[in-house]
């Protein structure tokens, strides 16, 4: 009797989780720049959001071809919005540090409002880029527009991401262990089963294609 052992859900997964594997990686060494994280960003995003549909071909290969296509608008978004998460985050040490009552509570809810924005923004901004062409308006639009459009979905991504800074926070050891192996693969894995959701705002293809996933 012949037995075929990559037809079955053992091999499959183990064959996954290899996948997950090298995408975590080519996100770790193509961020080490910093200013390469939207790109990289943008190319584990267009990878995934194939893999949760299962249309994804080489993994390695999608990757790079996906970097070096995205990398001009990738980076000229990710420069700005993180160079303004910096400004926000040493506003928030100055007001507190120089304003007190009435002041500072106005100051604090401000920054808080565009803090959350821009983490909004930055959660969609990346897999629209690999999703679809728009230029750096109407990404950033589309990004803004989603999230709060996308509400449910938007709050999902952001407890993914709360769950996971806690479990970092608890043993700082084993979640850098896990980051460095698969963790960001699984983060942007979960998201992309959201976002592709949420892109049916975008696409009625996409919308026809969830509805016929949820009846099955």
């Amino acid at each position: 009797m012949n037995f075929n052992w990559t037809d079955n859900a053992v091999m499959r997964g183990l064959g996954r989780l290899c996948d997950f594997m090298i995408l975590n990686l080519l996100w770790i060494i193509f961020s080490i720049p910093l200013f390469t994280i939207g790109a990289s960003t943008t190319a584990l995003y267009s990878v995934m959001l194939k893999v949760v549909k299962n249309e994804e071909g080489y993994i390695f290969k999608g990757f790079l071809v996906a970097f070096k296509d995205n990398f001009k608008q990738a980076t000229l978004l990710w420069l700005p919005l993180s160079a303004i998460g910096i400004i926000l985050m040493i506003n928030f040490r100055l007001i507190r540090e120089f304003q007190a009552g009435a002041v500072q509570v106005a100051f604090n809810i401000i920054f808080t409002i565009m803090s959350v924005l821009l983490i909004f923004v930055l959660m969609y901004i990346f897999p629209l880029i690999a999703r679809y062409e728009n230029t750096f308006k109407q990404s950033i639009q589309n990004a803004l527009l989603l999230s709060i459009a996308r509400l449910p979905y938007t709050i999902l991504m952001l407890l993914v991401g709360a769950v996971a800074v806690v479990g970092t926070i608890i043993h700082p050891p084993l979640a850098i262990f896990i980051w460095m192996i698969v963790g960001v693969s699984i983060v942007a894995w979960v998201n992309s089963v959201l976002l592709r959701k949420a892109f049916s705002m975008l696409d009625p293809k996409e919308e026809e294609e969830n509805k016929d996933g949820e009846e099955e």
